[in-house]
């Protein structure tokens, strides 16, 4: 099983009720299909960085999930034909990201080559 991240934008004007529904529909998904729910966390109302489907603002809700790559196909195309969902981002994690908790390890310049740079 793979870990997916997948982040979901839902209309604003939806009703509490409604996106809590939506919310739990796409966990049956998940769960219907043998994927384990890791994380659900509801970000709220936002303003959007661009205008989609006429809306300036959106409700996301990111989720992250143990599956295969057919539960991901499914959930996808059920993205597709919510009428609700006006964006959404699905992305496979990688192991090593998913194993470690701290973010990417940056490795210094050598001291050598920003001296020379510095000198010419």
């Amino acid at each position: 099983m793979r870990k997916y991240e997948i982040i979901f934008i839902l209309d604003p004007d939806l009703e509490e009720e409604q996106a809590q529904s939506l919310v739990e529909k796409v966990k049956g998904i998940i769960t219907q299909a043998n994927g384990e729910i890791l994380k659900v966390e509801d970000w709220g109302k936002r303003k959007l960085a661009y205008e989609v489907k006429k809306k300036t603002k959106g409700h996301y809700i990111l989720a992250h999930f143990l599956g295969s790559p057919s539960l991901l196909s499914e959930l996808e195309r059920n993205f597709r034909v919510m009428d609700a969902v006006i964006k959404f981002q699905s992305v496979r994690l990688d192991e090593r990201q998913a194993s470690s908790s701290e973010g990417p390890v940056l490795e210094e310049a050598p001291q050598e080559g920003a001296e020379a740079a510095a000198k010419t």
